[in-house]
């Protein structure tokens, strides 16, 4: 009997941190109560699937109009931009308490290596917006060969 591989996005993402780069920090937690931005990106290290995105509040939510939503997204390169695959969005509530998860699961998103997760968020407006939270993904493993990928290159 076998198993599907599967566990925390570390396993299968390496985070993109760009020399002397300041501006992204994709392994800290997101201030979502900042101007719309993109937090970082994770490059693909071991192919799988995307089946859950997950968000765990550190610092209480608070939004008294349109609440903030994280969205996760694939590219086929780093730093790419142009256009990209949805992977799923997260919305979380007014007053989500520290500690609690808010998660979108039954997801089937494939990435092969040198495919990036983009993590962006759009503010909550209106009231007084506060918030932090830190991202997570599972991935389970998709056995591929490096044959069938056209990013890997076999060194000489």
């Amino acid at each position: 009997m076998s198993y599907t591989k599967a566990g925390n996005h570390l396993q299968y993402f390496a985070p993109l941190m760009v020399i002397a780069g300041n501006s992204t920090k994709p392994l800290c937690a997101i201030n979502i109560a900042a101007a719309n931005a993109t937090h970082g990106e994770f490059i693909c290290v071991v192919p799988c699937i995307v089946r859950t995105i997950k968000a765990t509040v550190v610092l209480l939510t608070v939004s008294t109009s349109t609440v903030p939503v994280i969205t996760l997204k694939k590219y086929t390169a780093p730093l790419a931009g142009g256009s990209a695959t949805t992977v799923g969005t997260i919305s979380i509530p007014d007053a989500t308490a520290v500690g609690k998860v808010v998660y979108k699961d039954n997801l089937s998103v494939a990435f092969n290596i040198g495919d990036v997760m983009q993590i962006a968020w759009t503010l909550g407006t209106g009231g007084s917006v506060a918030g932090e939270a830190v991202v997570d993904w599972y991935c389970e493993s998709n056995p591929e060969v490096a044959a069938n990928n056209t990013d890997m290159i076999a060194s000489a």
